[in-house]
């Protein structure tokens, strides 16, 4: 009974051993210094809306504007303007980090277009800026 224990314990450390090097080592997107890529990031396919609501499904976007009202019956759903018209966007809670943002607050959305067969065209948002 002991030798499956320290079988096991020993197994265990072995599989975890490499996800405590990455962490260790600041995670695969650690900041600079740190390891990881170096280099250029690829650009948005769309800065705005527009554009946006022509790409494909997974394009990633940057939409610069303002959120003017969550939608109702919804916790993470909002209508996203810009100068060049208007998108549904999911915005997750934990984006916000506790941030006040009204309509009149300008922000920087990154995130990528999700195209779903009879259902308006959103964008799933991985990060939040405010530029206000």
């Amino acid at each position: 009974m002991q030798r499956k224990t320290i079988l096991a314990l020993a197994l265990a450390s072995l599989l975890t051993f490499p996800c405590a090097a990455t962490a260790a080592n600041g995670g695969f997107n650690g900041p600079q210094g740190m390891g990881g890529f170096q280099g250029p990031t690829a650009a948005a396919d769309a800065d705005t809306v527009a554009k946006a609501l022509k790409c494909w499904d997974d394009a990633p976007v940057v939409l610069t504007g303002n959120i003017v009202e969550r939608l109702a019956g919804s916790d993470d759903k909002y209508m996203f303007r810009d100068a060049t018209g208007q998108v549904m966007v999911d915005i997750d809670d934990d984006l916000f980090l506790g941030r006040t943002v009204t309509p009149q607050t300008r922000v920087r959305l990154h995130g990528k277009v999700d195209k779903e067969l009879m259902e308006p065209t959103k964008i799933d948002v991985k990060r939040l800026e405010v530029l206000q």
